[in-house]
């Protein structure tokens, strides 16, 4: 058997050009069943929010400023109900604002627009939350 020596440009070839990393999806074969059907149906089961009293525009923008300036995470609830029952909210920071809405990040850094007219309550959460990709 003979083994040649490789030369480091052509691994350094490889790994630029041919190797595609996987990152975590390798890992999906040692998730148990029991733990992936449980973690469905937590998020399934999700304990509907209760409704918050109804805020004026003025505290809504005034809170919603605050939170931008201060670089605070705040709970939005908005009037917009999902299949008529459970509440739409949502939780994060103030990216800020394009044609006449607020631009919100979460954690996974989505984007959402929402104008002031939707929202219903704002606050800030008062369980800690690691918020480890907000600045």
């Amino acid at each position: 058997m003979i083994i040649k020596r490789v030369d480091e440009s052509v691994i350094e070839q490889f790994f630029k050009n041919d190797y595609h990393d996987r990152g975590m999806l390798k890992w999906g074969g040692f998730f148990l069943s029991d733990h992936t059907s449980a973690i469905k149906k937590m998020k399934h089961d999700k304990i509907p929010e209760k409704w918050l009293p109804e805020q004026t525009l003025e505290k809504n923008s005034q809170t919603l400023k605050q939170a931008w300036l201060h670089k605070q995470v705040v709970h939005v609830q908005l009037k917009l109900l999902h299949d008529g029952e459970t509440l739409s909210s949502l939780t994060g920071q103030v990216a800020g604002f394009h044609d006449q809405k607020i631009i919100f990040s979460n954690v996974e850094d989505q984007l959402t627009a929402v104008s002031l007219e939707e929202i219903r309550n704002v606050h800030r959460p008062k369980v800690s939350v690691d918020w480890r990709n907000f600045n």
